[in-house]
């Protein structure tokens, strides 16, 4: 079966199930001036809940929310490194490395069905849930949209973001990050251009 790639703002409806899982995750993250929302046994299980990832009630420990936590850490790093950002190069290796763990930790079985096939955790609870979020990157991959999850490059949002571009060279979260870049970058040009244009004293 050939999986197209998404069009231009466009997003295939399962495409989109996984990356908004994903990037919802992700961006719990303190992102411009807003608070760290996996902080607490309590903020975990909240999440979990909202998102139906674990059954409502499971047990939610301080070692589960450090766990989340390298989870996070290792999805940003690679979708930093999708949008080119040097950190997330250097931090690319150890990432993936971690997220293999993770796939070993936290298996995955197939189900079958007349609609096709797909992975579903193999345990329930916290577990189960962290497993979901690797059968949502398993997913992306094998629809060719995992490479398009990025980190936005403005640094003062550094927002996860699915690039909708059809070339996949999106490297801002909104119209409105990317125009305050380019404006930086302009007066940036223009600030150098006048220091080498100032008359010598």
């Amino acid at each position: 079966m050939i999986v197209q790639q998404p069009e231009a703002d466009t997003c295939q409806a399962p495409v989109c199930e996984s990356s908004d899982l994903l990037l919802g995750f992700v961006n719990t993250r303190a992102l411009a001036g807003t608070a760290d929302l996996l902080t607490s046994p309590e903020d975990l299980s909240a999440w979990l809940d909202r998102t139906g990832l674990a059954g409502a009630g499971s047990p939610v420990t301080g070692a589960d929310v450090l766990a989340a936590r390298e989870l996070r850490d290792a999805f940003t790093m690679i979708f930093r490194a999708h949008s080119g950002c040097a950190d997330g190069e250097r931090a690319l290796p150890a990432a993936e490395e971690y997220i293999q763990r993770i796939a070993d930790r936290y298996p995955l079985v197939p189900r079958l069905s007349a609609e096709g096939y797909r992975l579903v955790p193999a345990h329930g609870g916290v577990l189960g849930g962290f497993a979901a979020l690797f059968a949502a990157a398993v997913d992306l991959a094998a629809r060719g949209g995992w490479a398009r999850l990025k980190v936005c490059k403005n640094p003062s949002c550094y927002t996860g973001f699915f690039d909708k571009t059809r070339n996949s060279s999106g490297l801002y979260c909104s119209a409105a990050c990317s125009t305050r870049m380019a404006a930086r970058a302009y007066r940036s040009r223009n600030k150098k251009t006048g220091e080498l244009d100032a008359p010598a004293v």
